[in-house]
């Protein structure tokens, strides 16, 4: 009877618990702040209108808070042969339904531009790799580092 009567608690305890993680991961934010969680995962499109690929991350100045690149990854399927971009976050904007993020470039350009395996990611404290990444997307750089 006690064994019955615990597993019941148990129960009861673990319903809760999920429906209110639930109710808290369906809460949607009206303010217009965009979320790290919603933008993860999005799917880019280019100029001409063709999927890109996806936002795969965002990467963050642990100083300063600032995003300083989202990660769009390209090609491959289930995993194998993706190739990331590091696009600087001015280059991205929302689709007007909000549903996409759009980048100004098409598919065959984005085949060009500077790339990353997922074990080698760009380290943009180089001023070099910085460069060369705002150039492609024809962004100004940051004025943290003109130096």
């Amino acid at each position: 009877m006690r064994r019955h009567l615990l597993l019941r608690q148990a129960i009861v305890t673990l319903m809760v618990m999920l429906l209110g993680t639930v109710s808290l991961v369906d809460a949607k934010d009206k303010s217009g702040v965009l979320k790290a969680s919603e933008l993860i995962g999005m799917k880019v499109e280019g100029t001409d209108g063709k999927n890109l690929g996806k936002i795969r991350d965002l990467v963050i100045d642990p100083e300063y808070g600032d995003i300083e690149y989202a990660v769009l990854d390209f090609g491959g399927f289930l995993g194998i042969g993706d190739k990331y971009f590091a696009v600087p976050w001015d280059a991205l904007k929302k689709t007007e339904n909000g549903k996409k993020i759009a980048l100004d470039t098409t598919k065959r350009d984005l085949k060009k531009a500077p790339g990353f395996d997922k074990n080698n990611w760009p380290d943009l404290s180089d001023q070099q790799q910085t460069v060369v990444i705002y150039e492609f997307y024809e962004i100004p750089l940051p004025a943290d580092s003109k130096k």
